[in-house]
């Protein structure tokens, strides 16, 4: 009989390892790989790391749509980085019934097309008289799809024939402006408010009069439907946190100003706005960590 129990205990703990990553009190974080993502992510580590003792891991996901299919999937216990109602329209419709939709992290976010402030066009009706200067494209950042999709319409709305939308990394289109400036060459990219390339280079937006683009889109925290069981403290958390477009540019303008990595921008933001932070664990009671296993 002792046998038999030992072998079966044996059993179950080769299919533990072999199906999990091991027992884990920590929280995973979805980002992508844009500054809004990131910076918002870093913001929502930092107070739990820093305010209420929590092991954090941040797991990065090269799309939208990968980013709503890991919290849906349990890869993932939260994001903070889910665009509505317009640029994640079709990842909600498609996993909104396998997530917890908690509320907006941040309101009234803008986007549209950017060009330098040296470019003599102020609006997009404009735009396909001097097309040639812009070497006939807007550049779009693929892993923010939503404004990648409203450049596109921009184009049917303003019958820009022969401009393109060009796609690339973010990374790649911020070499691509800095390039271009220091020529003072043109250049236009979908973009939005916040953004750390709003830090580094003077640029404006072009006026949108036929509405092509979200003028107020929202940032949302996603979770998974067991966050509140598993981790109520965290959500509790992320019911109640809040930060403004303007409070997240102004937090990406000490970080570009000061060379300051982005949790170290965040830590030093919730420290300078610590009232704002007990209002966001007013209803957090520290010591409701589940221990669990992270299935793969």
């Amino acid at each position: 009989m002792d046998f038999k129990i030992s072998r079966w205990m044996l059993c179950i703990l080769i299919w533990l390892s072999m199906h999990s990553t091991g027992v884990c009190d920590e929280v995973r974080l979805a980002y992508s790989n844009y500054s809004t993502s990131i910076i918002t992510t870093n913001l929502v580590k930092a107070v739990l790391k820093e305010k209420l003792d929590y092991t954090i891991k941040m797991i990065n996901f090269p799309s939208d749509q990968l980013l709503w299919n890991s919290i849906a999937t349990g890869k993932a216990d939260a994001m903070v980085s889910a665009w509505l109602p317009k640029s994640n329209s079709f990842m909600h419709i498609k996993y909104k019934n396998q997530v917890d939709i908690l509320k907006p992290i941040a309101l009234g976010v803008h986007i549209g097309i950017v060009t330098p402030t040296y470019v003599t066009i102020d609006r997009l009706d404009q735009f396909l008289s001097k097309k040639n200067e812009f070497n006939n494209k807007i550049y779009c950042i693929k892993e923010h799809v939503g404004s990648t999709d409203m450049a596109k319409t921009a184009l049917r709305v303003y019958q820009l024939k022969g401009v393109e939308c060009v796609v690339l990394s973010e990374q790649d289109i911020m070499k691509k402006i800095e390039n271009n400036v220091n020529k003072l060459e043109w250049i236009a990219l979908a973009s939005w408010v916040p953004h750390t390339m709003l830090e580094k280079w003077k640029l404006k937006f072009l006026e949108d009069p036929n509405d092509a683009f979200m003028k107020d889109e929202k940032i949302y925290a996603v979770a998974t439907k067991l966050l509140k069981k598993e981790h109520r403290d965290v959500y509790a958390f992320l019911k109640e946190f809040y930060c403004s477009p303007k409070e997240l540019q102004e937090l990406m303008s000490d970080m570009v100003k000061f060379n300051k990595s982005p949790y170290d921008a965040a830590k030093d933001y919730i420290t300078k706005h610590s009232d704002k932070v007990k209002k966001w664990i007013k209803n957090v009671k520290k010591g409701h960590q589940k221990r669990r296993f992270h299935l793969n």
